[in-house]
């Protein structure tokens, strides 16, 4: 009697356990990702990035799935392009056209190309572009501009003139005036004409 008491306090404390293991499971899966908010008709804030939905074929834009699948890896493009298959939301990024540094097949210019290439045939999909991210990167480098007037000063100071001197070549001493080879080829080419004789082609 006492050993099954025991036997079904086991069991009561593992169902336990694993009803509070599979609670903690859902919640770090509510935790995962960004927060999606809308702000407008077509604007959203992902996190503290705000993104303006730009296409939306098929109504592909969902929200809370994008939320889920959001990375940080995603913040440094200019678009993102969801993609649905088998159910699953697929993200990729693309920089803006006039970006120089991004390979051409990261830019946005190239989505028709990947849609063709990765994306199921007339499946659902949606862009969206980030908003402000030029000003940062003009602030940024304002500030790079600061350090290096600083450091060129202090470096000006250090500099001398370097003057410009005329290479001179060494003599040397022990050298023999030889013929040049070329006179010598020419006197070879000149004696070896014994038996040969170009002659011309004759046409009838």
């Amino acid at each position: 009697m006492e050993k099954q008491q025991e036997t079904t306090t086991q069991l009561e404390d593992s169902q336990t356990l694993a009803a509070a293991i599979e609670a903690e499971t859902k919640n770090s899966e509510l935790t995962k990702g960004e927060l999606v908010t809308r702000i407008a008709e077509n604007e959203y804030m992902i996190g503290n990035r705000q993104y303006v939905l730009v296409a939306n074929h098929r109504d592909g834009f969902d929200a809370q799935k994008l939320g889920e699948r959001y990375s940080d890896v995603l913040a440094r493009y200019d678009y993102i392009v969801g993609d649905w298959g088998y159910d699953q939301l697929r993200l990729k990024g693309f920089f803006d056209v006039d970006n120089k540094k991004a390979l051409p097949e990261q830019r946005i210019d190239t989505l028709e190309d990947y849609l063709y290439e990765y994306c199921n045939f007339g499946c659902a999909y949606f862009v969206i572009q980030r908003v402000g991210t030029k000003k940062e990167k003009a602030q940024h480098r304002k500030n790079k501009k600061k350090n290096n007037y600083s450091q060129n000063a202090y470096i000006d100071e250090k500099t001398e003139v370097v003057k410009n001197k005329k290479k001179i070549k060494p003599t040397i001493k022990n050298r023999k005036v030889t013929a040049p080879k070329n006179e010598k080829i020419k006197e070879e080419q000149a004696t070896d004409k014994k038996g040969f004789v170009i002659r011309k082609r004759e046409e009838a």
